[in-house]
Protein backbone atom coordinates (compact mmCIF):
# COMPACT_ATOMS: atom_id res chain seq x y z
CA UNK A 1 0.00 0.00 0.00
CA UNK A 2 2.82 2.23 0.66
CA UNK A 3 4.44 1.87 -2.88
CA UNK A 4 0.83 2.67 -3.95
CA UNK A 5 0.33 5.48 -2.00
CA UNK A 6 3.80 6.93 -3.44
CA UNK A 7 2.66 6.08 -7.08
CA UNK A 8 -0.90 7.95 -6.16
CA UNK A 9 0.68 11.08 -5.27
CA UNK A 10 3.23 11.22 -8.29
CA UNK A 11 0.17 10.86 -10.14
CA UNK A 12 -2.09 12.85 -8.47
CA UNK A 13 1.19 15.72 -8.33
CA UNK A 14 1.42 16.27 -12.74
CA UNK A 15 -3.16 15.64 -12.72
CA UNK A 16 -2.24 18.90 -10.53
CA UNK A 17 0.34 20.52 -12.89
CA UNK A 18 -1.48 19.73 -15.59
CA UNK A 19 -5.01 20.89 -13.77
CA UNK A 20 -3.42 24.31 -13.10
CA UNK A 21 -1.76 25.10 -16.93
CA UNK A 22 -5.05 24.15 -17.99
CA UNK A 23 -6.95 26.58 -16.05
CA UNK A 24 -4.33 29.21 -16.08
CA UNK A 25 -4.35 29.01 -20.18
CA UNK A 26 -8.31 28.08 -20.83
CA UNK A 27 -9.76 30.05 -17.60
CA UNK A 28 -7.29 32.97 -16.52
CA UNK A 29 -9.14 35.50 -19.07
CA UNK A 30 -12.60 34.67 -17.95
CA UNK A 31 -11.39 35.64 -14.46
CA UNK A 32 -10.05 38.59 -15.88
CA UNK A 33 -13.32 39.75 -17.50
CA UNK A 34 -15.45 38.99 -14.49
CA UNK A 35 -12.99 40.72 -12.20
CA UNK A 36 -13.50 43.64 -14.88
CA UNK A 37 -17.35 43.56 -14.71
CA UNK A 38 -17.63 43.36 -10.96
CA UNK A 39 -14.87 46.40 -10.53
CA UNK A 40 -16.90 48.51 -12.92
CA UNK A 41 -20.11 47.52 -10.78
CA UNK A 42 -18.08 48.60 -7.66
CA UNK A 43 -17.27 52.03 -8.92
CA UNK A 44 -20.44 53.10 -10.69
CA UNK A 45 -21.97 52.27 -7.15
CA UNK A 46 -19.44 54.42 -5.18
CA UNK A 47 -17.85 51.45 -3.11
CA UNK A 48 -13.84 50.74 -3.40
CA UNK A 49 -12.22 47.55 -2.72
CA UNK A 50 -8.94 47.32 -1.56
CA UNK A 51 -6.74 44.84 -3.53
CA UNK A 52 -5.10 42.96 -0.95
CA UNK A 53 -2.87 40.60 -3.31
CA UNK A 54 -2.21 41.47 -6.72
CA UNK A 55 -3.47 39.03 -9.54
CA UNK A 56 -0.47 37.71 -10.42
CA UNK A 57 -0.06 36.71 -6.65
CA UNK A 58 -3.73 35.05 -6.44
CA UNK A 59 -2.94 33.06 -9.87
CA UNK A 60 0.08 31.41 -8.36
CA UNK A 61 -1.73 30.86 -5.20
CA UNK A 62 -4.25 29.42 -7.07
CA UNK A 63 -1.58 27.11 -9.29
CA UNK A 64 -0.46 25.88 -6.15
CA UNK A 65 -3.23 25.23 -4.53
CA UNK A 66 -4.56 23.15 -7.40
CA UNK A 67 -1.58 21.32 -6.86
CA UNK A 68 -1.61 20.20 -3.62
CA UNK A 69 -5.12 19.27 -4.41
CA UNK A 70 -4.06 17.48 -6.88
CA UNK A 71 -1.71 15.63 -4.84
CA UNK A 72 -4.07 14.67 -2.36
CA UNK A 73 -6.86 13.10 -4.86
CA UNK A 74 -3.93 11.09 -6.32
CA UNK A 75 -3.79 9.28 -2.84
CA UNK A 76 -7.22 9.06 -2.94
CA UNK A 77 -7.39 7.72 -6.39
CA UNK A 78 -4.72 5.39 -5.67
CA UNK A 79 -6.53 3.87 -2.35
CA UNK A 80 -9.40 3.32 -4.47
CA UNK A 81 -7.39 1.53 -6.66
CA UNK A 82 -5.98 -0.83 -4.24
CA UNK A 83 -9.62 -1.64 -3.08
CA UNK A 84 -11.30 -2.42 -6.17
CA UNK A 85 -8.65 -3.14 -8.81
CA UNK A 86 -8.89 -7.10 -7.96
CA UNK A 87 -12.44 -6.66 -9.41
CA UNK A 88 -12.23 -4.90 -12.18
CA UNK A 89 -12.46 -6.99 -15.36
CA UNK A 90 -9.28 -5.14 -17.76
CA UNK A 91 -6.39 -6.19 -19.34
CA UNK A 92 -4.10 -4.41 -17.38
CA UNK A 93 -3.50 -2.17 -14.43
CA UNK A 94 -3.26 1.11 -17.20
CA UNK A 95 -7.14 0.13 -18.03
CA UNK A 96 -7.76 -0.21 -14.32
CA UNK A 97 -6.38 3.29 -13.07
CA UNK A 98 -8.37 4.97 -16.27
CA UNK A 99 -11.32 3.46 -15.34
CA UNK A 100 -11.03 4.53 -11.69
CA UNK A 101 -10.18 7.92 -12.98
CA UNK A 102 -13.13 8.28 -14.64
CA UNK A 103 -15.28 7.37 -12.26
CA UNK A 104 -13.75 10.06 -10.24
CA UNK A 105 -14.35 12.63 -12.87
CA UNK A 106 -18.41 11.95 -13.31
CA UNK A 107 -18.62 11.53 -9.67
CA UNK A 108 -16.61 14.20 -8.28
CA UNK A 109 -16.10 16.55 -10.99
CA UNK A 110 -18.86 16.38 -13.26
CA UNK A 111 -22.32 15.39 -11.34
CA UNK A 112 -22.12 18.38 -8.97
CA UNK A 113 -21.19 20.63 -11.84
CA UNK A 114 -24.29 19.82 -13.77
CA UNK A 115 -26.25 20.46 -10.61
CA UNK A 116 -24.44 23.66 -9.21
CA UNK A 117 -21.93 24.67 -12.06
CA UNK A 118 -18.98 27.03 -11.20
CA UNK A 119 -19.59 30.87 -11.99
CA UNK A 120 -16.64 33.43 -12.29
CA UNK A 121 -16.03 36.34 -9.38
CA UNK A 122 -18.96 38.79 -11.04
CA UNK A 123 -21.92 35.84 -10.46
CA UNK A 124 -22.82 35.25 -6.74
CA UNK A 125 -23.93 36.47 -3.30
CA UNK A 126 -21.94 36.57 -0.53
CA UNK A 127 -24.07 36.13 1.65
CA UNK A 128 -25.05 32.76 0.20
CA UNK A 129 -21.93 31.26 -0.37
CA UNK A 130 -22.65 29.00 2.72
CA UNK A 131 -25.35 27.68 1.67
CA UNK A 132 -23.93 27.03 -2.06
CA UNK A 133 -20.80 25.31 0.18
CA UNK A 134 -23.60 23.11 1.17
CA UNK A 135 -25.41 22.00 -1.09
CA UNK A 136 -22.68 21.82 -3.86
CA UNK A 137 -21.07 19.34 -1.05
CA UNK A 138 -24.35 17.23 -0.30
CA UNK A 139 -24.48 16.73 -4.50
CA UNK A 140 -21.48 15.47 -4.07
CA UNK A 141 -21.49 13.06 -1.54
CA UNK A 142 -24.80 11.75 -3.60
CA UNK A 143 -23.36 11.34 -6.51
CA UNK A 144 -20.58 8.84 -4.72
CA UNK A 145 -23.29 7.50 -2.33
CA UNK A 146 -24.67 6.61 -6.10
CA UNK A 147 -21.85 5.47 -7.59
CA UNK A 148 -21.25 3.17 -4.69
CA UNK A 149 -24.72 2.07 -5.29
CA UNK A 150 -24.43 0.68 -8.63
CA UNK A 151 -21.20 -0.57 -7.90
CA UNK A 152 -22.46 -2.89 -5.29
CA UNK A 153 -25.83 -3.89 -7.77
CA UNK A 154 -23.24 -4.86 -10.19
CA UNK A 155 -21.36 -7.01 -7.70
CA UNK A 156 -24.30 -8.72 -6.25
CA UNK A 157 -25.63 -9.53 -9.79
CA UNK A 158 -22.41 -10.93 -10.91
CA UNK A 159 -22.01 -13.40 -8.03
CA UNK A 160 -25.58 -14.53 -9.42
CA UNK A 161 -24.21 -14.83 -12.83
CA UNK A 162 -26.06 -12.35 -14.31
CA UNK A 163 -25.27 -12.05 -18.11
CA UNK A 164 -22.73 -9.00 -18.13
CA UNK A 165 -25.22 -7.10 -20.64
CA UNK A 166 -27.83 -7.24 -18.25
CA UNK A 167 -25.69 -6.64 -15.07
CA UNK A 168 -23.99 -3.28 -16.52
CA UNK A 169 -27.26 -2.02 -17.71
CA UNK A 170 -28.97 -2.53 -14.07
CA UNK A 171 -25.91 -1.18 -12.41
CA UNK A 172 -25.81 2.28 -14.48
CA UNK A 173 -29.73 2.55 -14.55
CA UNK A 174 -29.62 2.68 -10.75
CA UNK A 175 -26.56 5.11 -10.77
CA UNK A 176 -29.04 7.55 -12.91
CA UNK A 177 -32.20 7.26 -10.98
CA UNK A 178 -30.37 7.61 -8.28
CA UNK A 179 -28.31 11.16 -10.09
CA UNK A 180 -31.72 12.10 -11.02
CA UNK A 181 -33.34 11.85 -7.66
CA UNK A 182 -30.94 13.97 -6.14
CA UNK A 183 -31.16 16.28 -8.77
CA UNK A 184 -35.16 16.64 -8.63
CA UNK A 185 -34.59 16.75 -4.47
CA UNK A 186 -31.96 19.53 -3.74
CA UNK A 187 -33.32 22.93 -4.50
CA UNK A 188 -31.41 25.39 -7.36
CA UNK A 189 -28.48 27.49 -6.75
CA UNK A 190 -29.89 30.27 -4.62
CA UNK A 191 -27.84 32.77 -6.72
CA UNK A 192 -29.08 34.90 -9.64
CA UNK A 193 -26.66 34.93 -13.00
CA UNK A 194 -26.44 38.49 -13.99
CA UNK A 195 -22.79 38.57 -16.01
CA UNK A 196 -22.96 37.96 -19.68
CA UNK A 197 -24.05 34.03 -20.44
CA UNK A 198 -20.89 33.30 -22.82
CA UNK A 199 -18.87 35.05 -20.05
CA UNK A 200 -20.30 32.25 -17.62
CA UNK A 201 -20.34 29.32 -19.82
CA UNK A 202 -16.85 29.98 -20.77
CA UNK A 203 -16.07 30.37 -17.07
CA UNK A 204 -17.75 26.99 -16.44
CA UNK A 205 -15.97 24.91 -19.15
CA UNK A 206 -12.52 25.87 -18.19
CA UNK A 207 -13.50 24.78 -14.40
CA UNK A 208 -14.97 21.48 -15.83
CA UNK A 209 -12.00 21.03 -18.53
CA UNK A 210 -9.31 21.66 -15.86
CA UNK A 211 -10.81 18.96 -13.67
CA UNK A 212 -11.10 16.64 -16.99
CA UNK A 213 -7.17 17.20 -17.36
CA UNK A 214 -6.46 16.20 -13.62
CA UNK A 215 -8.24 13.05 -14.10
CA UNK A 216 -6.97 11.73 -17.30
CA UNK A 217 -3.52 12.34 -16.43
CA UNK A 218 -3.93 11.25 -12.99
CA UNK A 219 -5.42 8.24 -14.17
CA UNK A 220 -2.90 7.34 -17.04
CA UNK A 221 0.40 8.71 -15.05
CA UNK A 222 -0.70 6.26 -12.36
CA UNK A 223 -1.66 3.51 -14.73
CA UNK A 224 1.79 3.72 -16.46
CA UNK A 225 3.55 3.26 -13.72
CA UNK A 226 2.15 0.86 -11.95
CA UNK A 227 2.48 -1.07 -15.52
CA UNK A 228 6.40 0.17 -15.66
CA UNK A 229 7.05 -1.09 -12.60
CA UNK A 230 4.99 -4.12 -12.13
CA UNK A 231 7.73 -6.86 -10.89
CA UNK A 232 9.24 -9.06 -13.99
CA UNK A 233 7.62 -12.71 -14.56
CA UNK A 234 10.17 -15.10 -13.30
CA UNK A 235 11.49 -16.68 -16.40
CA UNK A 236 10.57 -20.80 -16.78
CA UNK A 237 13.44 -22.87 -16.02
CA UNK A 238 15.04 -23.95 -19.01
CA UNK A 239 14.86 -28.08 -19.88
CA UNK A 240 18.00 -29.76 -18.30
CA UNK A 241 19.70 -31.39 -21.52
CA UNK A 242 19.23 -34.21 -22.32
CA UNK A 243 22.81 -36.22 -22.21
Amino acid sequence: MVRMLKLGALAGLAGGIAMALFLFAVGEQSIRDAIAIEDAAAHASGEVHEEVFSRGTQVLGGMVGSIVAGVLLGLVLAVVLASVRHRLHARDDWRRAMLVALAGFVTIALIPALKYPANPPAVGDPDTIGRRTTLYVIMLAWGLLSAWGGWRLSLWLRERRTPEHLRLSAAVGLFVALVGLGFVVLPGTPDVVTAPATLVWRFRLASLGGAAAFWSVAGAVLGTLLVSRAPDRVASPAPAAVP
